[in-house]
């Protein structure tokens, strides 16, 4: 290990003096360990496999460094970061995001959004459609007990929780907003976190041989066992289960459903298809035909944990999801960039700053008030 590495393992721990700090920030300033810093960067992502923790004033400091090098050095690093598999690899430090290149100070010429309020992501009220027809934004009630339509549930911060109780069984819709996720206890124990942009109708009591719910969007489940069958139907296919954790992402615009299992068993039917998911697997319905592949489990809930995870993502993909966050509108000049991109972030960040993501791998946008143009 070389005095650079010593230099930058000991920032990631609490071990590093001031002078050691200065030395490292003076290092990284001069441009030389530019490739170094890449390769420990990645090397560290893959130690881990989970974000580093670092203190926050430290990752700061580290990150206004690497923005400060020169226009020079910059384009060195991007040229590296175009040779490297991941075109635009983020390493998340104690909630602030890494990255190697800064973006240009905008100007109408190179087309990048002018100086605007920071944008991100809305807090709108999730909605409760109840069986009657209301419409009722969760943050306008009180929390603890509420009865609605002859159905009771507590309601806790970003939480509602049924008790099985009620006149009679009838069919509520739970909305998430952009930029707002809920979770959800169904009358049976079973589970449900719900991601934005979703809906999920349920029974506020289940009666007869089956459990159903219906999914538009994404959530993860997490199934009571019961002698009844429990099924997810989404626009594209139907989830059997009998007691299991899975996620299932059924986004209208992503034209596919996939369901990710992370423990038990389902069954997947599409059309005159199906297949048996067994733990760590992930299935794929588009047009009725069933793919079936390994799973990065991790990344496939990342999003419960509030977190981007983009793994060989392309930036159709990468797009629906700030669009489903962040509340905004995108629109391709040139058609859809066949660029990729692997990496975590964190969703607390501000637009801007993910939109720095698309600069290291040359994407080129402007943005007008919560509409990005992707103009490359």
């Amino acid at each position: 290990m070389d005095h650079f590495e010593s230099l930058f393992r000991r920032s990631l721990t609490h071990q590093q003096t001031d002078a050691e700090k200065q030395e490292l920030m003076a290092l990284i300033a001069a441009g030389q360990h530019d490739e170094q810093l890449l390769e420990l960067i990645a090397t560290v992502m893959a130690e881990t496999g989970e974000e580093t923790a670092v203190p926050d004033d430290k990752a700061a400091a580290i990150l206004a460094t690497i923005l400060q090098t020169k226009a020079k050095q910059r384009h060195r690093i991007r040229r590296m970061l175009r040779l490297t598999a991941a075109a635009a690899a983020v390493l998340l430090i104690a909630g602030a995001a890494w990255w190697l290149l800064p973006r240009q100070r905008p100007t109408a010429k190179q087309g990048h959004a002018l100086t605007q309020a920071p944008i991100t992501a809305p807090h709108n009220s999730a909605l409760l459609i109840t069986g009657d027809g209301r419409r009722i934004p969760l943050d306008s009630l009180q929390q603890g007990m509420v009865d609605t339509a002859g159905a009771q549930f507590r309601l806790a911060a970003g939480s509602i929780a049924y008790n099985g109780q009620g006149d009679a069984a009838t069919f509520n819709t739970l909305a998430t907003p952009r930029g707002r996720t809920f979770h959800l206890r169904l009358p049976d124990g079973s589970e449900v976190w719900l991601n934005a942009a979703s809906t999920l109708t349920y029974p506020t009591r289940f009666t007869g041989n089956n459990r159903e719910v219906q999914l538009d969007g994404e959530a993860y489940f997490e199934i009571a066992a019961a002698t009844q069958p429990f099924f997810v139907k989404t626009p594209g296919a139907v989830v059997k289960v009998l007691g299991t954790g899975f996620n299932v992402n059924a986004y209208t615009d992503n034209h596919h459903t996939i369901t990710t299992l992370l423990h038990g068993a389902v069954n997947i039917a599409a059309g005159t298809r199906q297949a048996l998911l067994r733990p760590g697997q992930q299935a794929q319905v588009t047009d009725q035909d069933i793919r079936i592949s390994p799973a990065d489990t991790s990344s496939a809930i990342a999003w419960k944990s509030g977190r981007f995870s983009f793994s060989g993502a392309g930036i159709g993909t990468v797009m629906n999801e700030l669009q489903r966050w962040y509340d905004i509108d995108v629109k391709y000049e040139n058609g859809i960039p066949d660029i990729r991109f692997e990496g975590k972030l964190e969703r607390n960040l501000p637009l801007e700053h993910v939109l720095h993501i698309l600069e290291i791998s040359n994407v080129h946008y402007r943005l007008e008030g919560r509409t990005v143009i992707i103009t490359q």
